[in-house]
Protein backbone atom coordinates (compact mmCIF):
# COMPACT_ATOMS: atom_id res chain seq x y z
CA UNK A 1 0.00 0.00 0.00
CA UNK A 2 1.28 3.23 -0.68
CA UNK A 3 2.38 5.48 2.17
CA UNK A 4 1.56 9.10 2.36
CA UNK A 5 3.67 11.79 4.58
CA UNK A 6 1.82 13.98 6.88
CA UNK A 7 0.91 17.05 5.07
CA UNK A 8 3.06 20.58 5.47
CA UNK A 9 1.33 23.34 7.46
CA UNK A 10 0.54 25.07 3.99
CA UNK A 11 -1.31 22.10 2.79
CA UNK A 12 -3.42 21.79 6.52
CA UNK A 13 -3.82 25.41 6.26
CA UNK A 14 -5.62 24.57 2.33
CA UNK A 15 -7.27 22.04 4.29
CA UNK A 16 -8.43 24.33 6.63
CA UNK A 17 -9.39 27.49 3.61
CA UNK A 18 -11.71 24.76 2.01
CA UNK A 19 -13.59 23.40 4.47
CA UNK A 20 -14.38 27.19 5.69
CA UNK A 21 -15.33 27.63 1.79
CA UNK A 22 -17.27 24.35 2.27
CA UNK A 23 -19.38 25.57 5.04
CA UNK A 24 -19.38 28.76 3.03
CA UNK A 25 -21.53 26.92 0.53
CA UNK A 26 -23.34 25.32 3.16
CA UNK A 27 -22.75 22.04 2.62
CA UNK A 28 -23.95 20.89 5.81
CA UNK A 29 -27.44 20.51 3.48
CA UNK A 30 -29.04 17.63 1.70
CA UNK A 31 -28.26 18.30 -2.23
CA UNK A 32 -25.49 21.27 -1.86
CA UNK A 33 -22.49 20.52 -4.23
CA UNK A 34 -18.58 22.26 -3.70
CA UNK A 35 -16.15 22.33 -6.00
CA UNK A 36 -12.35 22.29 -5.14
CA UNK A 37 -11.21 23.05 -8.46
CA UNK A 38 -11.40 24.67 -12.13
CA UNK A 39 -14.56 23.10 -13.46
CA UNK A 40 -12.46 21.75 -16.78
CA UNK A 41 -10.99 18.54 -15.02
CA UNK A 42 -12.54 15.07 -13.83
CA UNK A 43 -15.51 15.15 -11.36
CA UNK A 44 -15.49 13.30 -8.20
CA UNK A 45 -18.49 12.53 -6.57
CA UNK A 46 -17.70 12.65 -2.36
CA UNK A 47 -21.27 11.94 -0.69
CA UNK A 48 -21.41 11.45 2.47
CA UNK A 49 -24.51 11.89 5.43
CA UNK A 50 -25.11 15.03 6.82
CA UNK A 51 -24.67 14.17 9.91
CA UNK A 52 -21.07 13.02 10.35
CA UNK A 53 -19.18 15.80 11.75
CA UNK A 54 -16.19 13.86 11.07
CA UNK A 55 -17.01 14.04 7.18
CA UNK A 56 -16.46 17.89 6.90
CA UNK A 57 -13.63 18.21 9.56
CA UNK A 58 -11.43 15.57 8.21
CA UNK A 59 -12.64 13.52 5.36
CA UNK A 60 -13.47 15.72 2.70
CA UNK A 61 -10.31 18.47 3.36
CA UNK A 62 -7.66 16.12 3.55
CA UNK A 63 -9.23 14.06 0.54
CA UNK A 64 -9.35 17.20 -1.40
CA UNK A 65 -6.02 18.54 -0.74
CA UNK A 66 -4.79 15.60 -1.69
CA UNK A 67 -6.30 15.20 -4.73
CA UNK A 68 -5.79 17.86 -6.05
CA UNK A 69 -1.74 18.00 -4.90
CA UNK A 70 -1.82 14.25 -7.76
CA UNK A 71 -4.86 15.67 -9.66
CA UNK A 72 -4.44 19.86 -9.95
CA UNK A 73 -7.61 20.12 -12.42
CA UNK A 74 -9.95 17.51 -10.65
CA UNK A 75 -13.32 18.87 -9.14
CA UNK A 76 -14.51 17.64 -5.73
CA UNK A 77 -18.29 17.89 -5.94
CA UNK A 78 -19.26 16.89 -1.95
CA UNK A 79 -22.96 16.10 -1.50
CA UNK A 80 -24.27 15.49 1.93
CA UNK A 81 -27.85 13.56 2.85
CA UNK A 82 -30.14 12.86 5.77
CA UNK A 83 -30.42 9.07 4.47
CA UNK A 84 -30.04 6.78 1.71
CA UNK A 85 -32.98 7.43 -0.28
CA UNK A 86 -31.14 11.45 -0.69
CA UNK A 87 -27.65 9.88 -1.12
CA UNK A 88 -29.16 7.15 -3.61
CA UNK A 89 -30.61 10.60 -5.74
CA UNK A 90 -27.50 12.64 -5.79
CA UNK A 91 -25.24 9.25 -6.85
CA UNK A 92 -27.44 9.16 -9.92
CA UNK A 93 -27.39 12.80 -10.39
CA UNK A 94 -23.75 13.07 -10.61
CA UNK A 95 -23.73 10.34 -12.71
CA UNK A 96 -26.19 12.23 -14.78
CA UNK A 97 -23.61 15.20 -14.63
CA UNK A 98 -20.56 13.26 -15.67
CA UNK A 99 -18.75 12.21 -12.40
CA UNK A 100 -15.70 10.09 -13.29
CA UNK A 101 -15.61 8.19 -9.88
CA UNK A 102 -17.97 8.11 -6.79
CA UNK A 103 -16.34 8.23 -3.28
CA UNK A 104 -19.54 7.33 -0.94
CA UNK A 105 -20.11 7.08 3.05
CA UNK A 106 -22.98 5.20 2.71
CA UNK A 107 -25.65 5.85 5.25
CA UNK A 108 -27.30 2.50 4.55
CA UNK A 109 -24.56 -0.41 3.48
CA UNK A 110 -27.48 -2.58 2.45
CA UNK A 111 -30.10 0.31 0.39
CA UNK A 112 -27.11 2.05 -1.39
CA UNK A 113 -26.88 -0.73 -3.48
CA UNK A 114 -28.81 1.04 -5.92
CA UNK A 115 -26.11 3.62 -6.15
CA UNK A 116 -23.50 1.51 -6.88
CA UNK A 117 -25.84 -0.35 -9.44
CA UNK A 118 -26.24 2.57 -10.99
CA UNK A 119 -22.81 3.69 -11.58
CA UNK A 120 -22.26 0.38 -12.69
CA UNK A 121 -24.39 0.74 -15.48
CA UNK A 122 -22.48 3.91 -16.40
CA UNK A 123 -19.13 2.56 -15.95
CA UNK A 124 -18.27 5.00 -12.95
CA UNK A 125 -16.10 3.28 -10.45
CA UNK A 126 -17.44 3.71 -6.70
CA UNK A 127 -15.11 3.74 -3.39
CA UNK A 128 -16.96 2.76 -0.77
CA UNK A 129 -15.45 5.20 2.34
CA UNK A 130 -15.15 3.70 5.54
CA UNK A 131 -18.47 1.88 5.69
CA UNK A 132 -19.23 -0.80 3.21
CA UNK A 133 -21.79 -1.39 0.90
CA UNK A 134 -22.91 -4.58 0.94
CA UNK A 135 -24.63 -7.10 -2.00
CA UNK A 136 -23.63 -4.66 -4.91
CA UNK A 137 -20.41 -4.75 -6.97
CA UNK A 138 -18.09 -2.00 -5.19
CA UNK A 139 -14.81 -1.22 -6.73
CA UNK A 140 -12.61 -0.27 -4.13
CA UNK A 141 -13.50 -0.12 -0.11
CA UNK A 142 -10.83 1.72 2.03
CA UNK A 143 -11.35 1.99 5.87
CA UNK A 144 -10.07 0.87 9.19
CA UNK A 145 -9.82 -2.53 10.53
CA UNK A 146 -13.51 -3.09 12.29
CA UNK A 147 -12.76 -6.03 14.30
CA UNK A 148 -9.60 -4.61 15.69
CA UNK A 149 -11.30 -1.75 16.52
CA UNK A 150 -13.69 -4.05 18.74
CA UNK A 151 -10.77 -6.24 20.24
CA UNK A 152 -8.97 -2.89 21.30
CA UNK A 153 -11.54 -1.51 23.19
CA UNK A 154 -12.86 -5.14 24.78
CA UNK A 155 -8.96 -5.41 25.83
CA UNK A 156 -9.51 -1.96 27.74
CA UNK A 157 -12.54 -3.12 29.78
CA UNK A 158 -10.78 -5.93 30.32
CA UNK A 159 -7.52 -4.21 31.90
CA UNK A 160 -9.36 -1.87 33.32
CA UNK A 161 -11.99 -4.34 35.03
CA UNK A 162 -9.21 -6.34 36.12
CA UNK A 163 -9.79 -10.04 37.79
CA UNK A 164 -12.62 -8.91 40.22
CA UNK A 165 -15.68 -10.04 38.23
CA UNK A 166 -17.33 -11.72 40.80
CA UNK A 167 -20.86 -10.60 40.97
CA UNK A 168 -20.23 -7.92 37.93
CA UNK A 169 -21.17 -7.54 34.85
CA UNK A 170 -20.11 -5.05 31.67
CA UNK A 171 -23.27 -3.35 29.67
CA UNK A 172 -22.05 -3.12 25.18
CA UNK A 173 -23.38 -0.26 23.67
CA UNK A 174 -23.38 -0.37 19.96
CA UNK A 175 -23.41 1.29 16.54
CA UNK A 176 -26.36 1.58 14.32
CA UNK A 177 -26.99 -1.47 12.65
CA UNK A 178 -27.59 -0.25 9.21
CA UNK A 179 -23.69 0.54 9.85
CA UNK A 180 -21.75 -2.74 8.37
CA UNK A 181 -18.68 -1.26 10.53
CA UNK A 182 -20.88 -1.65 14.13
CA UNK A 183 -21.17 -5.66 13.64
CA UNK A 184 -17.35 -5.73 12.72
CA UNK A 185 -16.91 -3.91 16.25
CA UNK A 186 -18.99 -5.88 17.92
CA UNK A 187 -17.25 -9.04 16.65
CA UNK A 188 -14.02 -8.25 17.46
CA UNK A 189 -15.52 -6.69 20.80
CA UNK A 190 -16.84 -9.89 21.26
CA UNK A 191 -13.81 -11.97 20.60
CA UNK A 192 -12.13 -10.47 23.20
CA UNK A 193 -14.39 -10.50 25.90
CA UNK A 194 -16.58 -13.69 25.71
CA UNK A 195 -15.91 -16.16 28.69
CA UNK A 196 -13.87 -13.65 30.33
CA UNK A 197 -17.12 -10.96 31.76
CA UNK A 198 -20.45 -11.69 32.46
CA UNK A 199 -22.26 -9.18 29.64
CA UNK A 200 -25.77 -8.10 31.71
CA UNK A 201 -27.13 -6.53 27.87
CA UNK A 202 -26.06 -5.49 24.69
CA UNK A 203 -27.74 -2.81 22.58
CA UNK A 204 -27.34 -1.64 19.23
CA UNK A 205 -27.42 2.05 18.96
CA UNK A 206 -29.67 3.65 15.91
CA UNK A 207 -28.29 6.74 13.98
CA UNK A 208 -24.97 6.59 16.46
CA UNK A 209 -26.68 9.18 18.69
CA UNK A 210 -25.50 9.75 22.33
CA UNK A 211 -28.98 10.81 23.27
CA UNK A 212 -30.36 7.59 22.63
CA UNK A 213 -27.26 6.01 24.13
CA UNK A 214 -28.25 7.65 26.78
CA UNK A 215 -31.96 5.91 26.80
CA UNK A 216 -30.59 2.57 26.45
CA UNK A 217 -28.05 3.00 28.92
CA UNK A 218 -30.52 3.75 31.13
CA UNK A 219 -32.65 1.04 30.55
CA UNK A 220 -29.61 -1.70 30.25
CA UNK A 221 -28.98 -0.52 34.37
CA UNK A 222 -32.22 -2.25 34.44
CA UNK A 223 -30.93 -5.51 33.11
CA UNK A 224 -28.01 -5.35 36.24
CA UNK A 225 -30.52 -6.57 38.11
CA UNK A 226 -28.17 -6.89 41.23
CA UNK A 227 -24.79 -7.32 39.94
CA UNK A 228 -22.19 -4.42 40.20
CA UNK A 229 -21.77 -1.84 37.49
CA UNK A 230 -18.06 -3.47 35.95
CA UNK A 231 -17.72 -1.28 32.87
CA UNK A 232 -19.50 -0.29 29.48
CA UNK A 233 -18.09 -1.01 26.24
CA UNK A 234 -19.10 1.47 24.39
CA UNK A 235 -18.14 1.60 20.21
CA UNK A 236 -18.12 5.37 19.60
CA UNK A 237 -17.12 8.34 21.93
CA UNK A 238 -20.60 9.68 21.31
CA UNK A 239 -22.11 6.83 22.47
CA UNK A 240 -19.50 6.62 25.88
CA UNK A 241 -21.02 10.44 26.28
CA UNK A 242 -24.71 9.21 26.27
CA UNK A 243 -23.97 6.67 28.55
CA UNK A 244 -21.93 8.77 30.94
CA UNK A 245 -24.86 11.25 31.40
CA UNK A 246 -27.16 8.42 32.50
CA UNK A 247 -24.61 7.28 35.04
CA UNK A 248 -24.41 10.56 36.27
CA UNK A 249 -27.69 10.29 36.24
CA UNK A 250 -27.99 7.31 38.49
CA UNK A 251 -25.35 8.49 40.64
CA UNK A 252 -22.79 6.12 39.19
CA UNK A 253 -19.33 7.59 38.94
CA UNK A 254 -15.72 6.05 37.97
CA UNK A 255 -17.01 3.69 35.87
CA UNK A 256 -14.82 2.30 33.19
CA UNK A 257 -15.87 3.09 29.61
CA UNK A 258 -14.41 3.12 26.20
CA UNK A 259 -15.22 5.03 22.58
CA UNK A 260 -13.97 5.70 19.20
CA UNK A 261 -13.07 8.25 17.49
CA UNK A 262 -10.75 10.70 19.40
CA UNK A 263 -13.16 13.59 19.12
CA UNK A 264 -11.85 16.24 21.60
CA UNK A 265 -14.77 15.93 23.77
CA UNK A 266 -13.72 12.23 24.63
CA UNK A 267 -10.07 13.30 25.09
CA UNK A 268 -11.11 15.94 27.60
CA UNK A 269 -12.55 13.16 29.50
CA UNK A 270 -10.21 10.97 29.55
CA UNK A 271 -7.81 13.52 30.60
CA UNK A 272 -10.74 14.27 32.96
CA UNK A 273 -11.40 10.82 34.04
CA UNK A 274 -14.46 10.16 33.34
CA UNK A 275 -14.04 8.50 30.18
CA UNK A 276 -10.78 5.15 30.15
CA UNK A 277 -10.04 5.58 26.56
CA UNK A 278 -10.83 5.96 22.96
CA UNK A 279 -9.80 4.38 19.71
CA UNK A 280 -7.75 6.78 17.56
CA UNK A 281 -8.21 6.02 13.99
CA UNK A 282 -5.59 8.46 11.39
CA UNK A 283 -8.68 9.95 9.40
CA UNK A 284 -6.67 12.04 7.28
CA UNK A 285 -4.50 9.05 6.64
CA UNK A 286 -7.19 7.50 5.68
CA UNK A 287 -8.63 10.18 3.39
CA UNK A 288 -5.14 11.20 1.50
CA UNK A 289 -5.00 7.25 1.04
CA UNK A 290 -8.28 7.06 -0.77
CA UNK A 291 -7.46 10.12 -2.69
CA UNK A 292 -4.42 8.67 -3.86
CA UNK A 293 -6.41 5.30 -4.64
CA UNK A 294 -9.21 7.55 -6.63
CA UNK A 295 -6.02 9.27 -8.35
CA UNK A 296 -4.94 6.04 -9.66
CA UNK A 297 -8.01 5.03 -11.19
CA UNK A 298 -8.96 7.86 -13.29
CA UNK A 299 -5.52 7.56 -14.18
CA UNK A 300 -5.85 3.98 -15.45
CA UNK A 301 -3.60 2.59 -12.27
CA UNK A 302 -4.21 -0.28 -10.41
CA UNK A 303 -4.42 0.77 -6.71
CA UNK A 304 -2.37 -0.53 -4.56
CA UNK A 305 -4.68 -2.76 -1.64
CA UNK A 306 -4.13 -4.82 1.76
CA UNK A 307 -5.77 -7.54 0.22
CA UNK A 308 -10.08 -8.15 -0.10
CA UNK A 309 -13.51 -7.85 1.65
CA UNK A 310 -16.56 -9.82 0.74
CA UNK A 311 -19.15 -7.59 0.47
CA UNK A 312 -21.86 -10.72 -0.68
CA UNK A 313 -21.31 -9.86 -4.30
CA UNK A 314 -17.57 -10.63 -4.27
CA UNK A 315 -14.54 -9.64 -3.11
CA UNK A 316 -13.83 -6.01 -3.12
CA UNK A 317 -10.23 -4.83 -2.93
CA UNK A 318 -9.42 -3.35 0.14
CA UNK A 319 -7.20 -0.68 2.21
CA UNK A 320 -7.51 -1.71 5.77
CA UNK A 321 -5.60 1.07 8.09
CA UNK A 322 -4.75 0.26 11.90
CA UNK A 323 -6.33 1.99 14.63
CA UNK A 324 -4.95 2.69 17.85
CA UNK A 325 -5.81 2.93 21.47
CA UNK A 326 -5.19 6.23 22.97
CA UNK A 327 -5.61 5.83 26.89
CA UNK A 328 -4.51 9.71 29.19
CA UNK A 329 -0.54 9.18 28.21
CA UNK A 330 -1.14 9.11 24.54
CA UNK A 331 -3.12 11.86 24.18
CA UNK A 332 -0.12 14.39 23.77
CA UNK A 333 2.45 11.16 22.69
CA UNK A 334 -0.01 10.20 19.72
CA UNK A 335 -3.23 12.41 19.08
CA UNK A 336 -1.03 16.02 19.51
CA UNK A 337 2.13 14.55 18.18
CA UNK A 338 0.12 13.44 14.85
CA UNK A 339 -1.24 16.90 14.41
CA UNK A 340 -5.20 15.16 15.15
CA UNK A 341 -6.37 18.12 17.18
CA UNK A 342 -4.36 21.14 18.86
CA UNK A 343 -3.63 21.91 22.35
CA UNK A 344 -5.57 25.20 22.06
CA UNK A 345 -8.41 22.87 20.84
CA UNK A 346 -8.15 20.45 23.64
CA UNK A 347 -7.00 22.52 26.40
CA UNK A 348 -9.96 24.85 25.79
CA UNK A 349 -12.16 25.97 28.71
CA UNK A 350 -12.55 23.82 31.51
CA UNK A 351 -10.72 21.29 30.27
CA UNK A 352 -7.42 23.63 31.14
CA UNK A 353 -7.05 22.04 34.69
CA UNK A 354 -7.00 18.90 33.39
CA UNK A 355 -4.33 19.50 30.26
CA UNK A 356 -2.54 21.33 33.45
CA UNK A 357 -2.74 17.88 35.38
CA UNK A 358 -1.40 15.87 32.23
CA UNK A 359 1.15 18.22 31.56
CA UNK A 360 0.20 19.24 28.36
CA UNK A 361 0.21 23.02 27.39
CA UNK A 362 0.61 25.28 24.53
CA UNK A 363 4.15 25.00 24.87
CA UNK A 364 4.51 20.87 24.74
Amino acid sequence: MRTTTRRTAGALLAGAALLGALAGCGADAPGTTAAAAPADGPHVAFLVPSTSLRSMAYDVPNFSVELAEKCPTCVVDVQTAPDQATQNTQAQQAIAAGAEALVVVALDGAEAGDLVNAARSASVPVVAYDRLVKGAPIDYYVSFDGNAVGKLGGQAILDAVGEDTAGGAIVMLEGDPADNNAGLFAAGAHSVLDGKVDIATERYVTGWSSDEAAVQMRSALQDLGNRRLLGVYTAYDGLAAGALQALGDAGLSGVPITGQDAETAALQRILGGTQTMTIYKDLPAQARTTADLVDDVLKGRTPETTGTTDNGAGAVPTVLLQPQAVGKAEVQSKVLADGYTTVDALCAGAASAACASAGISAAN
